[in-house]
């Protein structure tokens, strides 16, 4: 297949829909002189990976529409490519503005967006970038802004412009391209620049103040205290100080067994700030099924992995497993999916294995994820039907009496922007209910792209999860993976607001938070020396500030004194004279009787 030519010309149009840009139209910016106006694009990579199309798409804004489709991942983005040489050259400061619209049609991530990137680089190998941008679709048209400034002075046919589209299966619409350049006659800092934001960003906005109002009603509670002495005599005028060790919400956090396994600083550096920051945590890879049978792993893994599980429960963390079925082919290990052609005894070595990761897991964890997104990945009920989903939830429930067991799936946290899978996944619970299947909870994905969604958006849809089910709400898998760091770490903060706020929801837990061990680095909440990201101090100040209770008092006559605060475990100092005696007890949102706290 021949490469294929596409002249595109573009219009520049600022469009503030979904994105803050400092310039709202052309028209607050001097003439610049384009470089690439119209674009002659030629692809590059594999020919089967990526492929166009114009045909019926037509136009928009007098330019034509392009359909950019890519069938698979590439190894690297590059390897799906437009790309253009630059005719001009260009001078070492020149200030330039590269400007694309585009939407996506098709994706298969999590997020529900198509993602791209714009980039800017030096010809010669080892082609060093110039600029480069990153970028998130959702289906509406979105308007990608780029300003940059050259390194250095370029001739003409040194310099390339590419849009790197080798993200998974996925199209993506554009319906231009182009690259401006402004000299010296604008500063950088007063070009657009494409930043996400979201409805419910600015201060003030009525539903932050409605959740944090909520949060004081549904997540507090009157502490009682009853101090007596050993013959239970109250005590009066006793010193007592409660202080917040823990919070009843799950606040977590994935670990890594290969990051733990290792013996550096950095290892020991995870633990403590893990410790420090969450009171909930899971295993990110390590009880998968292929990762728990050894596929590819140290002989060790498993016992390794176990080892991690005692620790988390040791540190005094709530642990949960993730997952026991995710029945898809390609997350199955190497001797299921040997029995692909002849796959009658598949079910029962699914149950072997649930029995197995169950039972060896039974003294750490205390809530299970049984079936990871049938939505996308349902090979396993292609071959043998959903009842099969029911009979592994039932084999779950009798082998771990009390546990919850949870469905888990993306696109479901937000039915305004992505009701086609927010509806997929109620089919899925409603089928489940329907058959008698003991589902316990439910787990919300929640890795946000580029485009932010409103938390009032996912407010109102754990409502309507609240009221059409009345099952727990876990976020198991949160992540904001945005360059724009303070966007980020306000929609850190205003994405914890929401949950915390909410009657449903019973813990957030990140999909990693350290940039050298983190499936997205970007999203990380420190970075890979150490240093906080802000979204890290959102994060921290929000938990172990914001929402903490450390009160001092003193007893009254009858050796009562009380505080309201948080639910949770507390550390409880009582002072009397020269006595200091420590103990912990809980503010319990079901338990409201005074707590007695005997002296010796």
């Amino acid at each position: 297949m021949p490469p294929i030519r596409l002249t595109l010309s573009f219009v520049v149009l600022f469009i503030a829909s979904g994105f803050s840009l400092r310039a709202e139209t052309s028209a607050d910016l001097p003439p610049g002189s384009s470089l690439a106006a119209p674009v002659d694009f030629r692809t590059s990579g594999d020919p089967a990976l990526v492929f166009f199309d114009r045909a019926g798409l037509g136009e928009r804004n007098g330019v034509a529409v392009w359909r950019v489709s890519t069938t698979d991942a590439a190894l690297q983005p590059w390897l799906a490519q437009l790309k253009t040489t630059l005719g001009l050259p260009v001078k070492k400061g020149d200030r330039c503005l590269l400007v694309v619209e585009a939407r996506a049609v098709d994706t298969s991530r999590e997020s529900e967006q198509a993602q791209f990137r714009l980039v800017v680089a030096n010809r010669k190998n080892p082609f060093p970038r110039i600029a480069l941008g990153g970028y998130s679709l959702d289906r509406e048209w979105r308007e990608i802004a780029l300003p940059f400034a050259f390194d250095r002075d370029y001739a003409a046919g040194e310099v390339e412009v590419s849009c790197d589209l080798g993200y998974g299966r996925q199209a993506i619409e554009l319906a231009g391209l182009r690259l401006l350049n402004f000299g010296d006659s604008v500063a950088l800092s007063q070009l657009p620049r494409t930043r996400p934001t979201y409805r419910g960003h600015e201060p003030g906005a009525a539903w932050r103040d409605e959740a944090m109002a909520r949060i004081e009603r549904i997540r507090k509670g009157e502490l009682a205290l009853v101090v007596k002495d050993a013959q239970g005599v109250p005590v009066p005028e006793a010193r007592v100080q409660a202080s917040l060790k823990s919070h009843a919400f799950e606040f977590g956090s994935v670990v890594n067994v290969e990051t733990l396994g290792k013996q550096t600083a950095d290892t020991a550096q995870y633990r403590r700030h893990f410790i420090e920051l969450f009171n909930a945590g899971s295993l990110e890879n390590g009880l998968k099924w292929p990762n728990w049978a050894g596929d590819g792993k140290a002989a060790d893994y498993r016992q390794r992995s176990l080892r991690e599980l005692a620790w988390l429960r040791e540190s005094g963390l709530a642990v949960r497993g993730h997952v026991m079925v995710w029945p898809g082919w390609r997350f199955l290990p190497a001797d299921i999916k040997a029995l692909r052609d002849k796959p009658e005894s598949i079910p029962a070595l699914v149950s072997a294995h649930i029995r197995d990761v169950a039972l060896a897991t039974k003294d750490y964890i205390s809530e299970w994820d049984v079936l990871n997104e049938p939505v996308s990945n349902h090979d396993l009920m292609d071959l043998f039907g959903n009842r099969i989903m029911v009979d592994w939830f039932k084999q779950a429930s009798e082998l771990l009496p009390g546990v919850p067991l949870f469905l888990n799936d993306w696109g479901n946290h937000d039915r305004r922007a992505s009701p086609g899978s927010a509806q997929a996944f109620e089919d899925v619970v409603h089928y489940l209910r329907d058959q008698g299947a003991p589902l316990g909870g439910l787990g919300l994905q929640c890795h946000i792209g580029g485009v932010l969604n409103a938390p009032q958006d996912i407010l109102a849809t754990l409502d309507h999860y609240r009221e059409a089910y009345g099952l727990p709400v876990r976020v198991t898998e949160f992540d904001v993976n945005v360059d724009d760091e303070d966007i980020q770490a306000d929609y850190t903060r205003d994405f914890m607001i929401a949950m915390f706020s909410h009657p449903s929801v019973v813990g957030v837990q990140l999909w990693g938070f350290w940039e050298g061990s983190h499936w997205l680095p970007q999203a990380a909440l420190y970075r890979k020396d150490w240093t906080e990201k802000p979204n890290g101090a959102a994060f921290r100040k929000l938990v172990h500030e914001t929402w903490n209770t450390d009160e001092t008092g003193t007893t009254d006559v009858n050796g009562r004194w009380g505080v309201r605060g948080f639910y949770g475990r507390y550390t409880v100092t009582v002072t009397l004279g020269d006595t200091v005696y420590r103990t912990e007890v809980k503010n319990d949102a079901v338990n409201r009787e005074p707590v007695v706290i005997t002296l010796p």
